[in-house]
């Protein structure tokens, strides 16, 4: 947006008043100066040589310059110049035409007396170098051939917000901010942000909507180029390195609406570049060697000494890992109040000046301040016996410079100076990938310090705090796709296919030769069963999913889901038969057979249920005889078949029952037992 703003301007303003005097192509040269601005000059040459304009002005750092050229159709060089020979130490150029379109950019960077650009106005007769890709930082819609020089604000960030003050004096960096912590209070979220004025608390809970809510003065001013900041409990501690400084513990409790400073004073801690609070034993370390008692905040006390100065540390339940410069990583125990010396790294790979770290587990991550060295990892599983593990940097430039770390979950978070926020999977610690990456500082310039001061991830929402030393407070989103699959299935990833619960990180490379960060959180989601029984008839059916089952047996089936994953069913099955019979039956009277009233000679059925549920099929062959007929069938000799109740079914003797007798020869009496 900035860079939009400018261009706006610009075009209004330049272009109206200088129309009446050019009578070909107008071109807008933007001149942006880093420091050193006094050795930088340009000249602008066609194709033979002639020069065509050039500038005599001597600059000024930090400033942004802009100059109105009249050029002819054709081919042009821009060219840049440093009279010390190390390049333009930040600075930039880039050349508009009236629609505010840019012809050309770039700069000189790195250890060059001279460098040009080849650009063309309303010329199709010779090629125009630039950056090609609409979606970089410094694309030029003239450009027909890439050379290279695009360059990306973000890979995988989000800006959500960014805070600016510029009203606020600058200091020698060139800029207004220094370092930046998060805190969450009040089912709030806020970034203070340290200034050359003082502390700025803003409400960053719904970051599209971040506000100042707080400022507490400090009672140094205007040239500070570092504070410093803690919290415990429901207080902001705050320190300054410059000037006549003081210990500023600030009661946060009632945010948004206000806070209230309830100690200022020089008497125990005067300057100190950071601080750190043991939050379980209550101890405030400073890097002047003091440590405080802060259970009462509105009345600290002196503790002890540690004896030596450091630069930063990281204290973990009396633990400490200190920073000391040229003397590396210091690490001692305070559990008594009397520093115990534990073991010390004083020799390691691309050593320089020990200046910061963060521990996780038993994973130590330090950053030494110097251009070009990459940041370490220790291993902490034995402190008698510190191992680096690994190196790994952002890989931007030859002189990029780490400066602070934080690590949350199996990421670190850095701040990076000129190639701003860039983020790291450690989750294999011998083996640190870039996942990330938000550049707050667009000046191609790795010299001196610039650009992102701080950072702090650990906010419960996930947003991501960046300080920028020119810019101010960045609000930031890591963004990266998470993707879920069923177990046993797979997912196309870059050039495979993966199936394991893991995060991936592959960084591509683009027809251009562009690199590009791809990450992947993958998730598998279990394949669910069960198990299931059913008995059913042999003339039923059972349906599972598609299939159809009539036999006896155990059964798998796989239902497939449009919004799930697949489920796997197991059914055990039995099929009970249906029973059957046939009887004969002759009676000289009307009975009662199973619920049917037998009158009349004939076949008779009915269906009833077995002891397995299923059909029980009976059928009866009734015979109505007269009585004579009976009476002459009783003379004969006839065998009793079997005894049965009214209903038909077989029955004992018993006391008061009624039985039908059937006999061989078709008869049936009907008798009632008395006794």
């Amino acid at each position: 947006m900035k860079k939009f703003f400018f261009t706006v301007v610009f075009s209004f303003t330049m272009f109206s008043l200088s129309s009446q005097n050019c009578q070909n192509n107008e071109v807008v040269l933007q001149l942006t100066t880093g420091t050193w601005a006094s050795e930088i000059s340009w000249s602008i040459t066609d194709t033979l040589g002639n020069l065509i304009d050039s500038t005599s002005q001597s600059y000024i750092n930090f400033t942004t310059y802009y100059d109105t050229i009249c050029l002819v159709n054709g081919c042009y060089n821009f060219n840049m110049f440093d009279s010390y020979g190390d390049g333009w130490q930040g600075g930039s150029y880039i050349l508009f035409d009236s629609l505010g379109n840019i012809i050309s950019s770039g700069n000189l960077q790195g250890s060059f007396f001279f460098g040009s650009d080849l650009f063309s106005i309303n010329s199709s007769n010779c090629p125009v170098l630039g950056c090609t890709l609409p979606i970089a930082v410094n694309y030029n819609p003239n450009a027909t051939i890439d050379d290279t020089s695009c360059f990306f604000l973000s890979d995988n960030v989000n800006l959500l917000f960014n805070w600016a003050d510029t009203s606020l004096p600058i200091n020698n960096f060139g800029g207004s901010y220094t370092d930046v912590y998060g805190l969450a209070i009040n089912e709030g979220e806020y970034a203070v942000m340290g200034s050359t004025m003082g502390t700025h608390i803003i409400d960053v809970t719904n970051p599209a909507q971040s506000y100042e809510a707080a400022f507490i003065p400090g009672a140094q001013q205007y040239n500070v180029t570092h504070r410093d900041f803690f919290h415990m409990d429901h207080y902001l501690y705050g320190v300054c390195d410059q000037g006549n400084s003081t210990l500023q513990i600030i009661d946060i409790s009632n945010l948004p609406n206000s806070v209230n400073l309830v100690y200022d004073s020089d008497s125990l801690i005067s300057t100190s570049h950071n601080i750190f609070i043991d939050t379980i034993n209550k101890k405030l370390y400073s890097t002047n060697g003091v440590v405080l008692d802060v259970s009462n905040p509105n009345n600290p006390s002196f503790l002890f000494n540690m004896g030596f100065t450091f630069h930063d540390c990281y204290i973990e339940n009396d633990t400490g890992y200190f920073n000391c410069y040229n003397n590396g990583l210091q690490i001692y125990e305070m559990t008594n109040n009397t520093p115990q010396y534990i073991n010390s790294l004083l020799s390691y790979p691309q050593q320089g000046t020990n200046h910061s770290g963060w521990k996780k587990d038993d994973i130590y991550i330090l950053a030494d301040e110097n251009h070009g060295l990459s940041l370490k990892v220790i291993d902490l599983t034995d402190l008698n016996n510190l191992q680096v593990i690994a190196l790994f940097n952002s890989g931007v430039d030859s002189n990029s410079i780490a400066h602070n770390v934080i690590i949350k979950d199996n990421f670190a978070y850095v701040s990076y100076y000129h190639d701003g926020l860039q983020i790291f999977d450690i989750s294999d610690p011998y083996n640190p990938i870039k996942a990330g990456y938000y550049d707050t500082y667009l000046l191609n310039n790795h010299n001196g310090f610039a650009g992102n001061w701080g950072v702090d991830p650990l906010l419960p929402s996930g947003i991501i705090l960046a300080s920028d030393i020119q810019s101010g407070l960045f609000v930031l989103d890591f963004n990266y796709d998470e993707e879920s699959i069923c177990h046993g299935d797979s997912l196309l990833f870059d050039t495979s296919y993966i199936k394991v619960d893991s995060l991936y990180i592959s960084t591509i490379i683009d027809s251009l030769g562009y690199p590009d960060i791809m990450i992947t959180e993958l998730s598998t989601i279990p394949v669910t069963s069960s198990n299931q029984s059913f008995s059913i008839c042999d003339s039923d059916s059972l349906v599972v999913g598609s299939n159809v089952y009539t036999s006896s047996g155990i059964y798998t089936d796989t239902l497939s889901s449009i919004i799930s994953c697949d489920s796997i069913i197991y059914t055990s099955l039995l099929v009970n038969n249906s029973t059957f019979s046939f009887d004969t039956l002759s009676s000289s009277i009307s009975i009662i057979w199973n619920g049917i009233q037998l009158s009349e000679s004939g076949d008779y059925s009915v269906t009833l249920v077995n002891s397995s549920g299923c059909d029980s099929i009976t059928n009866i062959n009734f015979t109505f005889s007269d009585i004579s007929t009976i009476n002459n069938n009783n003379n004969k000799e006839r065998t009793l078949i079997k005894k049965t109740d009214l209903l038909g079914r077989e029955s004992k003797e018993k006391r008061g029952a009624v039985l039908l007798y059937l006999y061989d020869d078709g008869s049936v009496e009907k008798k009632i037992i008395i006794e």
